[in-house]
């Protein structure tokens, strides 16, 4: 085999032995061993374990992923901010009747304050009435907020498995990547016996040999005769064979299929591992 790559050997040793020299000149070996670890361990942390992991948990356990939000503290937030409004709309608006003042304090309804505020800016005698009015208006953006990331949250949650694939997906490409580079140098370069597919085709072309030279060695039956004529013919011309001429093979076309028999054998021998042990029983 390594006379037939002798041109392969040849290149591959010096310059094998130059980049082993660079490897090993300095500690650069060590650090490009520790740097392709280091990117190894991360890239399977992230990109195999961890997606995994999320995957396997949500399919088949009852544990859900954290959370970035609190959802408790966002309860707290909006009740706040209603008892905030009810209040100021008490003492804003005294004459306003309850029903609707308690719908505007369900709603977080800031309009009214909006106003308010743009009205008080035009003097400075009511600085604390703005400075209220300024506070309520945070607790509503933090009350926002809140929402924003628990909206966020159930889409995440709804898309976990979907995000989980995705980063799965490198990592899958990559080792198809590697397997077809490593299969193309083991068996087209290095010529280290073949892959499944090569073998199934040699087979396969053995097989359509032999099918041929059969083919090509059959005595089909003669012509019919032409319709409408009353001649009948002999049987024997009819068919095209006669009784004392059998279909048989020549030793020579005999010796060629056993010789492809052989071939069929010698490839289910030497690639057990291809077939299947039903169809090496069968062969």
């Amino acid at each position: 085999m390594w006379r037939r790559n002798w041109y392969m050997a040849a290149a591959g040793a010096p310059v094998g032995f130059y980049i082993l020299f660079k490897l090993l000149h300095k500690g650069y070996g060590a650090q490009v061993a520790r740097f392709v670890f280091e990117k190894t361990t991360s890239f399977f942390h992230e990109h195999v374990s961890v997606p995994l992991k999320a995957i396997f948990l949500e399919l088949f356990s009852r544990q859900r992923r954290e959370t970035i939000s609190d959802h408790n503290a966002r309860l707290v937030a909006i009740e706040s901010l209603q008892n905030m409004i009810r209040d100021w709309l008490r003492e804003t608006y005294p004459l306003m009747p309850v029903i609707e003042r308690d719908n505007r304090a369900l709603a977080c309804d800031m309009s009214l304050i909006e106003k308010k505020k743009e009205e008080s800016m035009k003097t400075i005698y009511e600085i604390n009435s703005v400075v209220r009015m300024s506070l309520i208006e945070m607790q509503f953006i933090k009350k926002e907020m809140m929402n924003a990331m628990y909206a966020m949250d159930e889409m995440m949650t709804s898309n976990e498995i979907n995000m989980n694939l995705a980063a799965v997906t490198p990592a899958v490409l990559l080792l198809y990547g590697v397997r077809f580079v490593a299969k193309f140098c083991w068996y087209a370069l290095l010529k280290m016996g073949k892959s499944r597919e090569e073998v199934h085709a040699s087979f396969r072309h053995i097989v359509l040999d032999m099918e041929r030279l059969l083919t090509m060695r059959d005595r089909p039956p003669g012509v019919p005769p032409p319709l409408g004529t009353s001649a009948v013919l002999p049987q024997s011309r009819a068919i095209g064979v006669s009784s004392s001429d059998p279909v048989v093979l020549s030793s020579d076309d005999l010796g060629m299929l056993l010789l492809h028999i052989h071939a069929c054998r010698t490839i289910l021998w030497k690639n057990q591992r291809r077939f299947s042990p039903q169809i090496r029983r069968d062969v």
